[in-house]
């Protein structure tokens, strides 16, 4: 299988450029691309890196991608074989390679996760944190888990509270930047049960405070905060924030691919077959153009995409079903929508 889990996780392991001296690159949340560079080192707080011969220094709440120029080389043996990787990776750790070291326990957990292995990529995780809690990776591992946990539907629900809980007494009681408390509120609102207007209260503070301190977060609000104004039949507006979203330029995936589902929705819930073919092609654009998504939304889109071509009933509407039905069980097969596929 095609490694997809967490393809869109915030932090990138594999360079595209060859390995040189100053081949590393780090992208921000703001877009901008920091490139010819060194990380020099990687923790929760700052990110320092050498470039033209001096050092810098960023936040690493600011940090939405690390790359660096040599991982293919020393992980080469791993790639395709987490538990390889994480040997190797405990062997970075032994030589003080500590930046290489996390992104290798981070890839290995990506690749267990992506074979149907969850207990060993959570293993993989907490080894990270255990062993250097304080690695600029550590968040990474709180969202992972939170992801894992939450894709797998309401029985996963609690823990994925709990690890969003831990997340932000980490940030709080570690003083971390205020970007990552900001986005442990945001995993603890939406794993948390509360009434429509609570929860839309909370999202709505949680917005404010993101757009100063992390944007990431802003963004993934409004869509969540959009998903639940549709459900409680405010539709013009929540339309109103998924165009919004969708036709940002610098907006992440995992926003884009929630602003696309939300547009789907709505046309699919006229009832109209022409809209339903409509719905049909949004719901396929989470998988054309946000391939680096959140697993849950794209097993979310495959699903909707089956639902979809079943109501437009169209030509080759019966191929697309059953191709998006295997794909969802082949790629996703612990996921809530795959569950739902089989009934």
């Amino acid at each position: 299988m095609t490694p997809k889990f967490l393809a869109a996780s915030l932090i990138a392991l594999v360079a595209a450029t060859a390995a040189t001296a100053q081949s590393d690159k780090v992208t921000l949340h703001n877009g901008t691309v920091v490139k010819d560079i060194k990380v020099i080192s990687f923790d929760v707080r700052n990110l320092r890196l050498r470039r033209s011969g001096s050092t810098e220094s960023i936040a690493s709440d600011q940090i939405a991608k690390v790359e660096l120029g040599k991982f293919e080389k020393v992980y080469a043996r791993g790639m395709r074989e987490p538990g390889i990787m994480l040997t190797m990776a405990r062997e970075q750790l032994a030589a003080k390679n500590m930046v290489m070291a996390q992104l290798g326990f981070i890839g290995a957990a990506k690749t267990f996760f992506d074979y149907s292995s969850p207990s060993e990529a959570v293993s993989s995780l907490n080894e990270l944190r255990t062993v250097m809690p304080e690695a600029g990776l550590v968040p990474e591992v709180h969202r992972m888990k939170f992801e894992y946990y939450l894709g797998t539907g309401p029985k996963g629900a609690g823990n994925a509270l709990k690890v969003a809980k831990k997340y932000e007494s980490d940030a709080i009681g570690g003083a971390w930047p205020s970007g990552f408390s900001v986005e442990a509120k945001f995993l603890i609102a939406i794993s948390t049960p509360a009434t429509a207007p609570e929860y839309q209260t909370k999202l709505r503070g949680i917005i404010t405070q993101a757009r100063a301190t992390n944007p990431v977060i802003s963004h993934r609000a409004n869509v969540e905060l959009a998903h639940s104004l549709r459900k409680t039949d405010q539709v013009d507006e929540a339309k109103r924030i998924y165009d919004n979203i969708a036709k940002r330029t610098n907006v992440d995936q995992n926003s884009r691919a929630g602003a696309y589902l939300g547009l789907g929705q709505i046309m699919f819930n006229t009832g109209d077959k022409a809209k339903a073919r409509e719905a049909l092609l949004m719901f396929l654009r989470v998988r054309l153009e946000t391939r680096d998504a959140w697993p849950s939304l794209q097993a979310e889109a495959l699903y909707s995409s089956m639902q979809a071509a079943r109501k437009w009933g169209g030509p080759e509407s019966n191929y697309i079903r059953s191709r998006c039905r295997r794909m969802l069980l082949n790629e996703f097969p612990n996921s809530e929508w795959a569950k739902q596929a089989k009934n």
